[in-house]
């Protein structure tokens, strides 16, 4: 059981609240053996697919999880360019990245992570049709959000940024990236505290922000009141 009895309750009510069906796929360094029985190395590669296995469960059918190996999976290992385990994908309906985690879903980031999952299946904030109006005024961009799993206010900010790729028609990529299980990118970057919204490598957002705040990013500050209250 990776969740107490409270937590689970929790969980099953918001994974009730997928709109469509959806699918993940996580890299880990799982081995198949003759028994077909699935064993990693990798300790984190566990405990993510706990998580998400106890997710799929919870959506009653709504989210599927697709295990890739490092090991008998280099087709898609090369055509992503994966060189972290484990690693989780949210491609579009083409097959295109549109959002990718470098980072265990547990802790705080639980919540964010399920956010996402909604916005991933079709549910709508209000703030959506204000993304869709910019996005004339938004050029190819990547978001690169620098987190902890124990960080308070990453949880109400990576959703956030994760619906702006999901509505983006692929003109924005997101990364999140848990820094404490990869030190030597939080140390590339001088990231020393999070969250940490990193924008085209060049504009940051420091600690918590709204929608309309990475819009303005986006857009050089250009953008559109349409949609807002949508």
């Amino acid at each position: 059981m990776v969740f107490s009895d409270r937590e689970e309750k929790i969980i099953n009510n918001e994974m009730s609240k997928l709109k469509n069906e959806i699918t993940l796929r996580v890299v880990t360094d799982y081995k198949a053996s003759k028994e077909e029985k699935k064993r990693r190395q990798c300790l984190s590669c566990n405990s993510i697919m706990n998580i998400l296995n106890e997710l799929e469960k919870a959506s009653q059918g709504k989210l599927k999880i697709i295990e890739i190996s490092t090991n008998e999976d280099q087709e898609f290992i090369e055509k992503f360019h994966i060189e972290r385990i484990p690693t989780i994908i949210f491609l579009d309906k083409n097959g295109k990245e549109m959002i990718r985690y470098t980072a265990v879903p547990d802790g705080n980031q639980l919540v964010g992570f399920i956010k996402t999952l909604q916005f991933y299946s079709g549910l709508s904030p209000f703030y959506k049709d204000q993304i869709k109006t910019n996005l004339k005024n938004i050029q190819k961009s990547e978001i690169t959000m620098f987190i902890t799993h124990t960080c308070p206010y990453c949880p109400q900010v990576i959703p956030i940024a994760n619906l702006f790729a999901l509505v983006s028609d692929g003109k924005i990529n997101v990364k999140v990236i848990d820094i404490n299980a990869n030190p030597d990118i939080a140390q590339e970057y001088n990231i020393t505290s999070v969250p940490n919204t990193m924008i085209n490598k060049k504009d940051t957002l420091y600690g918590l922000f709204t929608p309309q705040d990475l819009l303005d990013k986006l857009t050089g500050g250009q953008r559109d009141f349409g949609g807002m209250y949508a």
